[in-house]
């Protein structure tokens, strides 16, 4: 049987290249869930600001289909995180920074299940119109 797990190294390395590829910088927007509303739907949810990360966004929309029924997954941008990332499903993003500029922040919602690779973190995003 041959082994295909990576080293402890090749690894390190990965996550260094796909690290320093970053050129952007965002900030995890952590949900916290409103009051329930008469049909029991949080009502009003709130979003609290992390500590900026580096990211790579990628504006280019697309589809996927995932899941066991392939459901199609429409998105209007995918962005990488480093594996220290830490968020859920339910949070959201927002791109503080392009390219070392800072410019109107960019808000995305998470569409898809995170995407965890041996070298960073991949999400499947959805612009959120303010």
């Amino acid at each position: 049987m041959t082994d295909f797990s990576f080293s402890t190294d090749e690894l390190a390395d990965m996550r260094t290249t796909q690290r320093d590829h970053m050129l952007d910088e965002c900030v995890v927007l952590s949900y916290a869930a409103g009051t329930k509303n008469e049909f029991n739907e949080a009502d009003a949810p709130s979003y609290s600001a992390g500590d900026p990360l580096p990211c790579g966004l990628d504006m280019r929309s697309g589809s996927e289909r995932h899941g066991a029924d392939m459901t199609v997954i429409q998105y209007d941008a995918t962005l990488r995180l480093p594996l220290s990332a830490s968020l859920k499903e339910t949070d959201r993003l927002q791109v503080v920074g392009r390219f070392g500029e800072f410019h109107d922040e960019l808000t995305y919602e998470i569409v898809s299940p995170i995407q965890r690779g041996p070298s960073g973190i991949r999400l499947l995003l959805r612009k959120v119109v303010t």
